[in-house]
């Protein structure tokens, strides 16, 4: 009876999760990122070509994994922004029911149910789970991998481990950070867990089964690096993460990206020497995180990481505050360490806490440390009536119908307080406000519609692809120059249409002669205007 009670808990916690997410599933603009995975997943699984962009290829910037998913779904649906959000709502759905699995295996059936709860109700994932982007499908890989892994722990055999190499390979190849999976199996075989060392000759042949299956993979995506890197690297995402690094000093990303001064714009997009490339996209330039940051000013960079902790833990303290509770409660619980994979949790959010600062902090990032803290903080809410108690004991405080009262409803309180704090964020959070680009809409219809309606046969140039994706066309990264560099530059690159635009270039040094640019050259001709919205003008280049 017991087991159909806590059943009908979980069934009403995944449909309540779906439901909320349901409301939110058509109220997102279109962000920039999935409109490049939206392409390339399209591309990969249509064609087996994992490519889009002509004087780039955003395939090596952007893990397949997602995009894979995006392009196996929109086969049946045939749309591209719809199956990006569908990948992102199955995966969100499948993950509460893994936080459910998870919290039962570390703490008990109660802690299972209010991980699942809280990763239901917790804003951000709310948010995450109907956005064009690839963090809920990684979310659910990685703690699928995880789980994987602790059934591992307890069944050593090659099936078990034959899944998890997949499992944790699917998350690499969906976000870098799914590397760090491969910790678990050798901290297991040192006895980081409990118990004595795991060194025999059946783990081991486990562990390289494990290691083979993941190599195997993630090879196809390692030669796509390669070739465009020159070298073996397992990101293709060093230069631009150096460069923001550098540029960083204690802001963030958007306060680097968005700044006034446009600097970013102007290391990213300059053209090189010849005017024939981008430096910072060129396919034989790499950066060294190391080399050119770390020791190229390491007093700048210690000062920099200080600064940068300091916001990781301004950021952490306003994300975590609907869980404050249950996490107080699980450091207040004498046994918390009694089952030593409950250190997993504990382990990477430090890794992650101590890794990020390296380079920027972005927001969205740092929700990996908080979704692991969900899982940890669950034991908390299990322990809560033992630890209010406990702390009253503590401070010397007698019981008495008030202390009665909270000791018997703090899990009530705690849920309460989730439930209260997701909706003032969903309410009042513009962490999902992005500017809708409607008037690049409006211009890569005008395109199809009026031009080409044959796919991929225009070549258009922009500063984001949002254009290209809109009229079928490839992708061409606009320079950061003037007008007749750029000219130059787009016949370089066999480009059709130029799109000028105030939303995205109002800031670039360049834009008033930019935006202007058939009054000062006979070799491109206005095409397309829109002023309803932010003013956008598509010139056609004379070939």
């Amino acid at each position: 009876m017991k087991f159909k009670r806590e059943y009908l808990i979980l069934v009403c916690i995944l449909l309540g999760g779906l439901f909320v997410r349901a409301l939110r599933f058509g109220d997102v603009a279109v962000g920039m990122d999935v409109v490049a995975f939206s392409r390339l997943g399209k591309n990969l699984v249509e064609s087996g070509r994992y490519v889009f962009g002509e004087n780039f290829n955003f395939g090596v910037f952007f893990p397949p994994g997602y995009a894979a998913s995006i392009g196996a779904i929109n086969l049946f649906i045939n749309d591209l922004f719809f199956s990006a959000r569908l990948v992102s709502l199955i995966s969100s759905i499948i993950t509460i029911f893994l936080f459910y699995i998870i919290g039962e295996k570390l703490y008990n059936k109660e802690a299972g149910l209010f991980a699942a709860f809280a990763y239901a109700a917790y804003p951000l994932t709310i948010i995450l789970s109907v956005y064009g982007n690839s963090d809920a499908l990684f979310f659910c890989l990685l703690f699928l991998s995880i789980y994987l892994f602790m059934v591992s722990a307890e069944r050593d055999d090659l099936s078990i481990h034959t899944l998890l190499g997949i499992s944790i390979a699917a998350a690499y190849l969906t976000r870098p950070e799914g590397i760090f999976l491969l910790l678990l199996p050798f901290l297991r075989m040192t006895g980081f867990f409990g118990g004595r060392p795991v060194v025999n000759r059946r783990s081991l042949l486990n562990v390289v089964a494990m290691l083979s299956i993941f190599i195997l993979i993630i090879s196809p995506y390692l030669l796509l690096l390669k070739d465009y890197s020159g070298k073996f690297t397992l990101s293709g995402k060093n230069n631009v993460a150096v460069l923001l690094a550098q540029l960083s000093g204690d802001k963030g990303y958007h306060e680097i990206v968005n700044a006034p001064d446009n600097l970013y714009d102007k290391k990213a997009f300059s053209l090189n020497k010849e005017k024939t490339g981008l430096p910072l996209w060129d396919r034989n330039m790499q950066l060294s995180l190391f080399k050119d940051y770390i020791l190229k000013d390491p007093l700048n960079f210690i000062k920099g990481y200080q600064k940068k902790i300091m916001e990781e833990i301004k950021i952490l303290i306003k994300l975590l505050m609907p869980l404050m509770l249950p996490l107080l409660f699980a450091v207040f619980n004498r046994d918390l360490f009694l089952e030593k994979k409950r250190l997993i949790f504990i382990l990477y959010p430090l890794l992650f806490f101590l890794m990020y600062p390296v380079f920027i902090i972005v927001e969205r990032q740092i929700l990996l440390i908080v979704v692991f803290l969900i899982l940890f903080s669950s034991g908390g809410f299990a322990n809560a009536g033992h630890a209010v108690s406990g702390i009253l004991d503590y401070y010397g405080i007698r019981e008495n119908r008030v202390t009665s009262l909270l000791g018997k409803n703090i899990k009530y309180i705690i849920v309460i307080i989730l439930i209260l704090s997701s909706l003032s964020y969903l309410e009042y959070s513009s962490f999902s406000d992005v500017p809708d680009p409607v008037e690049h809409e409006r211009a890569g219809y005008f395109l199809k519609n009026n031009v080409s309606s044959e796919y991929e046969k225009l070549n258009v140039m922009s500063r984001k692809p949002v254009v290209s994706f809109f009229s079928d066309a490839r992708f061409t990264i606009l320079p950061y120059a003037n007008s007749a560099d750029v000219i130059n530059y787009a016949k370089l690159q066999g480009v059709d249409y130029i799109v000028i635009d105030e939303r995205l270039l109002s800031k670039w040094d360049f834009y008033n002669e930019l935006i202007q640019m058939d009054k000062y050259s006979d070799d491109v001709t206005l095409a397309y205007e829109d002023r309803t919205g932010k003013l956008i003008r598509l010139f056609k280049v004379r070939k």
